[in-house]
């Protein structure tokens, strides 16, 4: 019974440890960006993820904590964002610092 205690013990301590310094990082990442960059639209979603992990030495299993969305999902959407779901790619968006912009469309588009 102490085993089992110690186990769950040790196991919700590392899940503190993690969340916490996942969401330090999440803070970090959030802090270094300007917030009035614009990156593109949604079809670039994954070129701009890409560069995200480039940058960030990061990949899709990462995301996918930050996120909650899992990385087989997130590689689809960054090779097809036109049928994702809105709340997943604001999940994937916030995960990398970002946010999704609504705006006019140019006249030239």
């Amino acid at each position: 019974m102490s085993t089992d205690n110690s186990v769950e013990r040790l196991l919700a301590s590392y899940e503190a440890q993690t969340f916490s310094a996942l969401s330090e990082l999440q803070r970090k990442l959030i802090a270094a960006m300007d917030q009035r960059e614009t990156m593109g639209d949604i079809h670039q979603l994954g070129k701009i993820t890409k560069e995200y992990k480039q940058t960030n030495k990061s990949s899709n299993e990462t995301l996918a904590l930050l996120s909650g969305v899992s990385s087989n999902t997130i590689s689809t959407m960054t090779s097809d964002p036109t049928n994702s779901k809105v709340s997943t790619v604001l999940a994937l968006l916030d995960a990398m610092g970002m946010t999704l912009t609504i705006s006019r469309k140019s006249a030239d588009e």
